[in-house]
């Protein structure tokens, strides 16, 4: 399972027994329940190193699912996407610069056909590869932000995409936890084959019917 390096605080709770932090990571966008160190002071929206080395972290206790949020948690979330897709244009910038006529993704952008999305890969292999979300948008004459493509994108794998039902769900830059069912949790490696979380499941009898997910 990848890991996250750091991550944006979403809430915080103080008790009398320890401190906790809910947040998302900033690379995969996992969602996650955090004991915190008693000296340590977050606000909503700080940016905490994670991992065994963590001056911040004691423990990372639960991976979560978006249903798991609170209402302003949702609002949280959304303010920490756009602040982690701006903070790294770069990564996604290469995005666009990575697909080719051959293997494209570019149609899993909100609004973006193969048709159109042969397109842009005409203009890149015209022109060069994108600089910058501005290039893209001053390049691409019907994409009016591609920052807030990415963002659509990512809110959509967090939010919709894991209630599909059907085929197998594309996901593009996120690891999203599948279920909040105990016993699928506990199996549920955030393994990106489908195929092999449906054997997992299958070996501990939690398949209701050949071909169906439990979701």
């Amino acid at each position: 399972m990848k890991n996250e390096n750091f991550g944006l605080v979403l809430s915080t709770k103080d008790s009398d027994d320890k401190k906790t932090a809910r947040i998302i990571g900033t690379d995969y966008f996992i969602l996650m329940d955090l004991d915190l160190n008693d000296d340590v002071d977050v606000k909503v929206q700080d940016k905490i190193p994670l991992g065994k080395d963590s001056a911040f972290v004691k423990q990372e206790r639960a991976h979560l699912s978006y249903d798991d949020l609170s209402k302003d948690q949702e609002f949280e979330t959304e303010k920490a996407v756009y602040s982690i897709v701006t903070a790294n244009e770069p990564k996604y910038v290469k995005f666009f610069n990575e697909q080719s006529k051959q293997a494209s993704k570019l149609h899993f952008l909100d609004g973006i056909s193969r048709k159109l999305g042969s397109k842009i890969l005409t203009e890149k292999e015209l022109n060069g590869d994108f600089e910058s979300f501005e290039d893209i948008d001053n390049r691409i004459s019907f994409i009016e932000s591609s920052k807030e493509l990415i963002v659509k994108r990512v809110l959509y794998e967090l939010i919709e995409l894991p209630k599909e039902k059907k085929g197998r769900p594309s996901y593009l830059f996120t690891i999203v936890k599948r279920s909040n069912k105990k016993e699928v949790q506990e199996y549920d490696e955030f393994v990106t084959d489908d195929s092999r979380f449906i054997e997992m499941i299958k070996e501990k009898g939690l398949l209701e019917k050949e071909g169906k997910r439990i979701r």
